[in-house]
């Protein structure tokens, strides 16, 4: 590397000019014109002017500045909860639809308890009312138990919240 004595601008060893202002190597040494101020970087032209190394040396032009290439962020690990979502998800969607089953094949034998919360021991119900009735409470149950899923999924989202430090 030599320093051009007019800008000081380091330049590589096989450049007879400085590549910023254009000066001999040796501009200084003999006397060879004065020191001239090195353009800004606002108003210098987008091309410089480069002279390519002598070809009495082996060394290579420089490559071409390129930005440095980011580095590969690792791969996302699986967040805290992962096997809990899942169990939830599963819970939430199963047990609903095993009591929704349930309601529809023993609804000879859980529609008298049913009629009896509402009307008294002894009274039959009428026809669409205890249905409705019945199908409410079916809803209700189905809504209950979901409540385990739900809360296993809202655990798993804790834990990742917690493990990202938010």
């Amino acid at each position: 590397m030599w320093i051009c004595s007019r800008c000081q601008t380091a330049n590589k060893e096989g450049y007879s000019q400085c590549v910023q202002c254009s000066a001999p190597r040796n501009a200084r040494r003999f006397g060879a014109g004065t020191p001239v101020s090195a353009p800004s970087v606002q108003t210098a032209s987008p091309e410089r002017r480069m002279q390519q190394p002598d070809t009495g040396s082996q060394e290579l032009p420089p490559p071409p500045i390129t930005r440095r290439q980011a580095v590969p962020a690792a791969p996302p690990r699986r967040a805290n909860g992962g096997f809990i979502r899942w169990v939830g998800i599963l819970l939430a969607v199963l047990l609903p639809a095993l009591t929704g089953l349930v309601a529809a094949l023993r609804m000879d034998v859980i529609a008298p308890v049913i009629h009896g919360l509402f009307f008294g021991p002894e009274a039959v119900a009428p026809g669409l009312l205890g249905q409705v009735s019945y199908w409410a409470m079916a809803f209700l149950a189905m809504l209950l138990v979901m409540v385990p899923g739900l809360a296993l999924i809202a655990l798993s989202r804790l834990m990742g919240l917690s493990r990202r430090g938010r």
